[in-house]
Protein backbone atom coordinates (compact mmCIF):
# COMPACT_ATOMS: atom_id res chain seq x y z
CA UNK A 1 0.00 0.00 0.00
CA UNK A 2 3.11 2.23 1.14
CA UNK A 3 4.09 1.85 -2.69
CA UNK A 4 1.12 2.98 -4.15
CA UNK A 5 0.36 6.15 -1.62
CA UNK A 6 3.24 7.40 -2.97
CA UNK A 7 2.23 7.83 -6.29
CA UNK A 8 -1.79 8.28 -5.37
CA UNK A 9 -3.07 10.49 -2.67
CA UNK A 10 -6.62 8.10 -2.01
CA UNK A 11 -7.26 5.09 -3.01
CA UNK A 12 -10.35 5.53 -4.44
CA UNK A 13 -9.59 4.85 -7.76
CA UNK A 14 -8.64 1.01 -6.80
CA UNK A 15 -12.56 0.64 -6.28
CA UNK A 16 -13.25 0.74 -10.58
CA UNK A 17 -9.87 -1.55 -11.33
CA UNK A 18 -9.97 -5.50 -11.87
CA UNK A 19 -8.03 -7.62 -10.17
CA UNK A 20 -5.26 -8.12 -12.82
CA UNK A 21 -5.17 -4.33 -12.86
CA UNK A 22 -4.63 -3.95 -9.33
CA UNK A 23 -1.89 -6.68 -9.74
CA UNK A 24 -0.65 -4.65 -12.65
CA UNK A 25 -0.15 -1.77 -10.45
CA UNK A 26 1.34 -3.04 -7.34
CA UNK A 27 4.04 -5.07 -9.54
CA UNK A 28 4.74 -1.95 -11.33
CA UNK A 29 5.59 -0.07 -7.97
CA UNK A 30 7.32 -2.78 -6.89
CA UNK A 31 9.63 -2.69 -9.80
CA UNK A 32 10.21 1.29 -9.92
CA UNK A 33 11.08 0.71 -5.88
CA UNK A 34 13.34 -1.97 -6.95
CA UNK A 35 15.46 0.13 -9.70
CA UNK A 36 15.64 3.11 -7.42
CA UNK A 37 17.38 0.69 -4.45
CA UNK A 38 19.60 -0.44 -7.25
CA UNK A 39 20.71 3.13 -8.58
CA UNK A 40 21.34 3.76 -4.60
CA UNK A 41 23.66 1.44 -4.50
CA UNK A 42 25.23 2.01 -7.94
CA UNK A 43 25.20 6.15 -6.89
CA UNK A 44 27.32 4.52 -3.33
CA UNK A 45 29.89 2.54 -6.15
CA UNK A 46 30.17 5.40 -8.54
CA UNK A 47 33.71 6.91 -6.95
CA UNK A 48 34.53 3.92 -6.07
CA UNK A 49 34.39 3.04 -9.74
CA UNK A 50 35.61 6.01 -10.89
CA UNK A 51 38.42 6.27 -8.82
CA UNK A 52 39.81 2.64 -9.72
CA UNK A 53 39.03 3.20 -13.96
CA UNK A 54 36.26 0.26 -14.01
CA UNK A 55 33.50 2.65 -14.70
CA UNK A 56 29.98 1.00 -15.42
CA UNK A 57 27.10 3.07 -16.51
CA UNK A 58 23.87 2.16 -14.63
CA UNK A 59 21.85 0.40 -17.44
CA UNK A 60 25.35 -2.20 -17.28
CA UNK A 61 24.79 -2.17 -13.45
CA UNK A 62 21.08 -2.63 -13.29
CA UNK A 63 21.06 -5.49 -15.70
CA UNK A 64 24.10 -7.36 -14.13
CA UNK A 65 22.23 -7.35 -10.68
CA UNK A 66 18.99 -8.22 -11.90
CA UNK A 67 20.48 -10.63 -14.62
CA UNK A 68 18.67 -9.14 -17.43
CA UNK A 69 21.96 -9.47 -19.26
CA UNK A 70 22.25 -13.22 -19.08
CA UNK A 71 21.93 -14.97 -22.26
CA UNK A 72 18.63 -17.80 -22.27
CA UNK A 73 20.19 -19.12 -26.03
CA UNK A 74 20.83 -22.90 -26.02
CA UNK A 75 24.57 -23.59 -24.98
CA UNK A 76 25.37 -25.13 -28.21
CA UNK A 77 24.10 -22.05 -29.92
CA UNK A 78 26.93 -19.79 -27.57
CA UNK A 79 29.56 -22.22 -27.71
CA UNK A 80 29.36 -22.37 -32.05
CA UNK A 81 29.30 -18.60 -31.89
CA UNK A 82 32.67 -18.32 -29.68
CA UNK A 83 34.52 -21.11 -31.99
CA UNK A 84 33.32 -18.60 -34.70
CA UNK A 85 34.56 -16.06 -32.71
CA UNK A 86 38.12 -18.03 -32.31
CA UNK A 87 38.55 -18.72 -36.25
CA UNK A 88 38.16 -15.12 -36.93
CA UNK A 89 40.69 -14.14 -34.86
CA UNK A 90 43.10 -16.81 -35.79
CA UNK A 91 42.55 -15.78 -39.54
CA UNK A 92 43.21 -12.54 -38.54
CA UNK A 93 46.74 -13.16 -37.52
Amino acid sequence: MDLILRRYHTLDFIKELTVEGFCKIILKAIEGEDKENHRREWLALLPTMITHGKYVSFKEYYDKVTGKNIDMRPAEEIIAEIDRAHEKAKENK
